[in-house]
């Protein structure tokens, strides 16, 4: 029967295997050998990071704060202090592994990605806009392709160290002499990616990466203002006309917020 850690050697250097998938075998090694911490590494990626969770280095990403103007779109937030732009300017993807990669399989490799800011920060940062608005740290698609591949090497060399201590595995069984040798392997997990950190931005459920969506609102409000004109000749119902009307007035209204909505 084959083993189990050659098989996870094997996935972990596929790029066809999802790591997401390659994450749940990695568990029930993990598991069945006692090594609590991978354990406990393994399911947080998972099932994503929450707040007030120590996040490995790995999965901080860089890139561009920039607030959302509804006349010019997204521009950019500049800062006096050299220091504080690049406190502001890290930040950690805390989102399971399995949203990680449906981001990456529907974007384009040349896409920007956005991280909205929590509330509070949004409004500290809307200061520099003179107005408050939604303030987004921009980030590039390659800096999530390294968050994953930085998971799959993770895999790769705690399965080759387990190999090193003669833990192969039979299926999906261990024998009794290779959970005693896993006592003897390393199980702290920074043994194979380095030390975790302190959250500079504590994680919560604004932190989600979104694929970023910009609208031509010049062109949308011409368009409503067009069909506003046209109504009359349309030839509609009263009703019809009335429920043109009320949605023309939300177009309207959406154009002229801070967060206008892209979907309705």
């Amino acid at each position: 029967m084959a083993s189990v850690v050659i098989e996870l050697q094997r996935e972990a250097l596929d790029r066809d295997v999802r790591v997401s998938d390659l994450l749940r075998k990695a568990l029930v090694v993990a598991r069945k050998l006692g090594q609590l911490e991978l354990q406990a590494w393994i399911e947080k990626e998972l099932a994503g990071y929450t707040k007030g969770d120590e996040i490995p280095k790995y999965r901080e990403v860089r890139g561009d704060i920039r607030g959302w103007n509804p006349y010019r779109g997204w521009i950019p937030l500049f800062f006096e202090d050299s220091v504080e732009g690049e406190k502001f300017s890290r930040r950690n993807a805390g989102q399971a592994i399995a949203e990680l990669e449906h981001l990456i399989k529907n974007g384009k490799s040349g896409s920007t990605l956005h991280m909205p800011f929590p509330l509070e920060l949004q409004r500290q940062l809307s200061k520099g806009f003179g107005f408050e608005t939604q303030v987004s740290l921009f980030t590039s698609h390659s800096s999530i392709v390294g968050i994953i591949d930085a998971v799959r090497t993770i895999v790769l060399n705690w399965a080759l160290k387990l190999e090193e201590q003669g833990i192969l595995g039979e299926g999906l069984s261990f024998s009794k002499q290779e959970k005693e040798a896993a006592v003897s392997t390393p199980r702290n997990i920074n043994n194979f990616y380095g030390p975790v950190q302190s959250p500079q931005i504590q994680q919560d459920n604004q932190n989600a990466i979104q694929v970023s969506v910009q609208l031509d609102l010049e062109s949308v409000r011409k368009v409503a203002e067009m069909i506003k004109a046209a109504l009359p000749s349309l030839g509609l119902s009263e009703d019809q006309t009335r429920e043109a009307k009320a949605e023309l007035e939300t177009i309207d209204s959406q154009v002229g917020s801070p967060k206008p909505k892209t979907s309705h």
